[in-house]
């Protein structure tokens, strides 16, 4: 009898560690709602001109926390071609010093890849919609607007808050082309 139960309980162990891992499986590390309500709230600030430059660069930040998160899970994806972790890899060490350049050298060095170009991943050479961009873009429009607001706050220019609300609305719509 005590055999029994014995392989009873290890077979009721094994089955409830299988699905524990299938469920760990399918959790993601990229919180997409979170994100996505994030930048609508901030499109929102801006739209009503309730500007709070400290709250938005605070919220700012945690879209470029949660854009990590994404390329990380992005990259740790089994069937991630090499050069895009390469690319995730670039990007998330680079994430934090993205958002302390000028807007010229951001728009350079990461809108236009030559940052990860002279890495040797040609950013042109992926599909604007690709998931690997996608994930890309959720860090570099929110360190963008970071620069934006750093730089309102100082000069009060209103064309860098209808920036910040080009930004995000381009990453809303990177987000639709994730799962």
């Amino acid at each position: 009898m005590k055999k029994t139960t014995c392989w009873g309980c290890l077979l009721m162990m094994l089955i409830a560690g299988m699905i524990t891992n299938a469920f760990a499986q399918t959790k993601h590390e990229f919180d997409k709602k979170t994100y996505d309500k994030t930048a609508k709230k901030t499109i929102g600030r801006v739209l009503s001109g309730n500007i709070d430059a400290d709250k938005m660069l605070t919220d700012m930040e945690k879209l470029v926390e949660l854009g990590v998160a994404g390329c990380r899970e992005h990259m740790n994806e089994p069937e991630t071609p090499p050069i895009e972790v390469k690319m995730m890899k670039i990007t998330i060490e680079n994430a934090q010093k993205m958002t302390l350049l000028t807007l010229e050298k951001i728009e350079a060095q990461w809108h236009e890849g030559s940052v990860l170009k002279a890495n040797g991943v040609d950013i042109e050479k992926f599909d604007h919609f690709a998931e690997v961009m996608c994930h890309y873009d959720a860090i570099v429009h929110p360190a963008t607007a970071i620069i934006c607001l750093n730089e309102y706050k100082k000069t009060k220019n209103e064309a860098l808050l209808e920036q910040i609300k080009d930004e995000l609305a381009e990453v809303r719509e990177h987000l639709k082309h994730l799962d």
